[in-house]
């Protein structure tokens, strides 16, 4: 997979609906779909981590520039071979009243580690045993992995009770925000837990979702004073509120990646010089006019600038637009007429967009791409 470009979140907000008083306690955000689950092991959607993150904690957590800080473990220690860690809890209390333990932790890691029942248990394969200690987890490896602490900061190594039931619906964690309300294809309703552990709470009371599939409507719903937030504008509306009085547009780095992903595993693409035809096939500048309105910047890696720790803005000449070679490399590997099929998410227009523009140029290398626009739940699965 190959990281293409990086567009900025857009955050638009009506001013004076954030000032002080009673009306600033509630906040309404639109967002373009419903979450596929609040299990944090059977989520697959990031815009349902994006929800999530509020309400469930693991035991460390990311910090905005890329890093790692305690959450439910108030510190930990490494030993000298870098394979066993161990965790320590503080005190801290789930949104039902319960007390975290140590069961708890062991239960949510174990869990999630699982092939049968998390999707993404292989991201946590490195883990061979989770162990319960006084007040304390250790978690052992087979071998040091340096990436193994950020791993524990994404939402399917998150906290819950051992004993909780349907998670997917109810969720029950330790985040600043509990879920109080969900009417499916229309809102979620949070309201902020008052005993978190850090001893401080969020300005807002209550966080309305509100679920607008259609990036029009949600500039209508901002403009009549119904949202109040949109935390990623489609850019394709960016006019309708750019010189908006009392609407303002903030423009920042995303902590995450949009990718283009195929299956190395399967033929043709298990051969490297077909995927590098493909990533030197794609004219960048093009795709962030055409889809993005040049509103974005260029990333030459699969991380982000706002990953400052670890993003490496030294690669630009390793895959740079050359269609010529692009299509040395497809002759030699004897795919020069190449047929594939790119399938993008139909309530995502950035991806549509993307997925299109990137079709039109690989089709000047003499392939074919058929597109497969699919609705959300389909995608999911």
């Amino acid at each position: 997979m190959w990281k293409r470009m990086l567009v900025p979140v857009v955050a638009i907000w009506i001013l004076c609906t954030l000032g002080g008083g009673a009306a600033a306690q509630v906040l309404n955000i639109a967002i373009p779909q419903d979450p596929d689950s609040f299990d944090p092991i059977k989520t697959v959607a990031a815009a349902t981590s994006e929800v999530a993150f509020n309400i469930y904690e693991g035991l460390v957590k990311a910090t905005p520039d890329g890093g790692v800080e305690p959450a439910l473990a108030s510190h930990w220690t490494v030993d000298e071979e870098g394979t066993r860690y161990t965790f320590y809890l503080r005190e801290a209390f789930f949104h039902d009243g319960q007390q975290v333990t140590v069961t708890d932790v062991v239960t949510s890691l174990n869990r999630a580690r699982d092939p049968e029942l998390a999707v993404r248990a292989g991201e946590l394969d490195m883990i061979k045993e989770v162990t319960g200690l006084e007040d304390a987890v250790q978690i052992e490896l087979f071998e040091p992995n340096s990436a193994f602490l950020y791993l524990l900061t994404e939402i399917y190594a998150s906290i819950y009770p051992a004993g909780a039931e349907d998670l997917s619906r109810k969720p029950v964690g330790t985040g600043p925000y509990y879920l109080a309300e969900w009417r499916p294809n229309q809102s979620l309703e949070l309201r902020r837990f008052e005993h978190h552990w850090s001893g401080q709470v969020p300005y807002f009371a209550q966080v309305n979702f509100l679920i607008i599939s259609d990036e029009n409507s949600m500039v209508l719903n901002l403009k009549a004073g119904r949202v109040q937030l949109i935390p990623r504008l489609e850019v394709s509306v960016l006019h309708q509120v750019a010189n908006s009085p009392g609407i303002k547009v903030q423009a920042s780095p995303m902590n995450l990646v949009q990718l283009f992903a195929i299956n190395n595993a399967r033929p043709p693409f298990d051969d490297q010089r077909v995927r590098r035809a493909l990533a030197l096939g794609l004219n960048r500048e093009e795709i962030l006019i055409g889809a993005a309105w040049g509103q974005g910047i260029l990333l030459d890696s699969a991380l982000s600038p706002a990953m400052a720790g670890f993003y490496n803005d030294q690669l630009g000449e390793v895959n740079p637009y050359d269609p010529e070679q692009a299509r040395e490399l497809l002759r030699a590997a004897g795919q020069e007429n190449l047929r594939f099929t790119l399938t993008l998410p139909a309530n995502y227009p950035l991806h549509v967009q993307t997925g299109e523009l990137a079709a039109q140029q690989w089709e000047r290398l003499g392939l074919k791409v058929d597109l497969e626009i699919v609705e959300w739940g389909t995608w999911l699965e």
